[in-house]
C-alpha cells in the first residue's frame, strides 16, 4: 500500500513539474459579429432572378452561420429607370416576376429594406458579353483517398472545357459546374426498430404508395401497394465546392484551352444510371471577379493551418448606416451553357450494385427532386 502511494505521489509531482515548464500563450479572441449577407444576380437568360438575405454570425472570415431574413422589400433597378419588386417565395429568398430581363450592355442594381428599416444598396453592375463554350470533355483519373483504416480508391472524371473568352478585354469569366444523377430508393421498406421487441415494425412511407395489411395466414403483416410511388425516383444535384474564375494565363488568342472546371466522383450512387454535367460560362465585372476569386482562396485555404489569413470578402452592397455590417454581391452575367452526359459504360471497370435505400429519395438525398430536369435525355 505504501509503495502504491509513493508511485502516485511521484506521478503527481511529475505532472505538476511538466505543467510548470509550459509557458502559457495568451491571445485575444475576437467576439463573433453579426452581419447581413445579401446574394443575388441577374443574367441575360429568362428569370426569375433570385436574391437571398441572411443574418450571419461571422466566426471566421470564411465561416458564417446563417439565418434567413424574412419580410424584406427588395427592388431591382436598371440604368434606364425601370424598377421591379421581388416577391418572397420562402423565408429569406426573393424572386422577380418577369418584368425585367437582363440585357447585355445594361447595368443593374438592387435596393433592400429590412423590416426594422435598415437599408442596403448595391452599386450598378454592368452585364457584359461572356464568350462561348466550344467543347466539353472529361478524362478518367485514378486516385486514392486516405481513411482511418488505410487508402481506398478515389477515382474521378476530370471535366475540362475549351471556350472563347468574349469581346471584353479583361476577360473576367466564371465557370459554374453542376452535376446531376438519377437514383431510385425503396421507401416502402422503411422500418422502425422498437426496444424490447423481437422484430422491427414495418412502416412504409406514405409517399411510397404502400400500406401494411394483415397477412393471409393471420400472423404478421404484408405490404400492399395502393397508389403509385411519388418518392422512389429522384434527380439529385451536386454543386461546386468553390467558384472557379478565369486566370489570364489561360487565355491564348482570346480563347481558354483545356480549363479544368470540376470533377465527378466515380461511385455506384453517382452512376446508378448516367451522370449529367452542366457547365455555365458567366461574364463578370471586375468587382464580381475579385469577390469570387477571394472566396475561392478562402475555401481552398480553410483546411491549411499554415496558409496566411486572406482578406475579408468585400462585395458591392453597402449600408446607409456605416455601423451596419454587410457582406453582399449582386452581379450581372451573360451565360453560355453546355450539357453532356457521362455514361456508366465509360468507367473502365464494373461498379458494385447500388444498395437500395429504404427511405424516400427526397429525404435521403440533399438537393433532390422528383421532377426530371428538362435537359435529361
Amino acid at each position: 500500500m505504501r509503495r502504491k502511494l509513493s508511485y502516485r505521489l511521484f506521478f503527481l509531482a511529475l505532472i505538476l513539474g511538466v505543467a510548470g515548464c509550459v509557458e502559457p500563450i495568451e491571445f485575444d479572441v475576437p467576439e463573433p459579429r453579426e452581419q447581413i449577407i445579401i446574394q443575388g444576380n441577374i443574367t441575360d437568360q429568362p428569370g426569375p432572378y433570385i436574391v437571398t438575405i441572411d443574418e450571419g454570425l461571422a466566426v471566421r472570415p470564411d465561416t458564417v452561420a446563417n439565418t434567413p431574413v424574412p419580410g424584406a422589400q427588395v427592388r431591382l433597378y436598371d440604368d434606364q429607370g425601370n424598377i421591379e419588386d421581388f416577391e418572397e417565395i420562402v423565408p429569406g429568398t426573393y424572386a422577380t416576376r418577369g418584368a425585367i430581363q437582363g440585357e447585355i450592355g445594361r447595368s443593374y442594381h438592387i435596393k433592400v429594406t429590412l423590416k426594422d428599416g435598415r437599408t442596403y444598396e448595391s452599386t450598378p453592375d454592368p452585364l457584359k458579353p461572356g464568350g462561348e463554350i466550344k467543347s466539353l470533355s472529361w478524362e478518367y483519373e485514378q486516385g486514392t483517398a486516405v481513411e482511418d483504416f488505410g487508402e481506398i480508391p478515389d477515382d474521378v472524371f476530370g471535366v475540362y472545357i475549351d471556350s472563347e473568352a468574349g469581346d471584353d478585354p479583361e476577360n473576367f469569366v466564371r465557370w459554374r459546374m453542376t452535376g446531376t444523377f438519377r437514383i431510385e430508393t425503396r421507401p416502402e421498406l422503411y422500418i422502425v426498430v422498437r426496444p424490447y421487441w423481437d422484430r422491427p415494425l414495418m412502416l412504409p412511407r406514405p409517399c411510397s404508395g404502400h400500406r401494411t395489411a394483415p397477412h393471409p395466414s393471420g400472423s404478421g403483416t404484408i405490404l400492399v401497394q395502393v397508389e403509385p410511388c411519388v418518392c422512389c425516383e429522384c434527380w439529385v444535384d451536386l454543386y461546386e465546392n468553390f467558384p472557379r474564375v478565369t486566370d489570364d494565363r489561360l487565355v491564348a488568342g482570346g480563347e481558354f484551352r483545356n480549363v479544368r472546371v470540376g470533377e465527378v466522383n466515380i461511385n455506384n450512387v453517382n452512376f446508378y444510371d448516367k451522370f449529367m454535367v452542366k457547365v455555365e460560362q458567366m461574364s463578370l465585372s471586375r468587382v464580381a471577379y475579385d469577390f469570387f476569386r477571394l472566396m475561392r482562396i478562402q475555401r481552398e485555404s480553410a483546411s491549411n493551418i499554415f496558409q496566411p489569413p486572406s482578406a475579408e470578402l468585400v462585395g458591392n452592397v453597402v449600408s446607409t448606416n456605416p455601423e451596419d455590417r454587410v457582406i453582399g454581391l449582386f452581379y450581372s452575367s451573360s451565360i453560355d451553357t453546355e450539357v453532356k452526359f457521362i455514361e456508366r459504360e465509360e468507367i473502365p471497370y464494373l461498379l458494385t450494385p447500388t444498395t437500395q435505400v429504404p427511405e424516400s429519395c427526397l429525404l435521403h438525398y440533399r438537393n433532390s427532386t422528383t421532377e426530371k430536369p428538362p435537359e435529361w435525355q
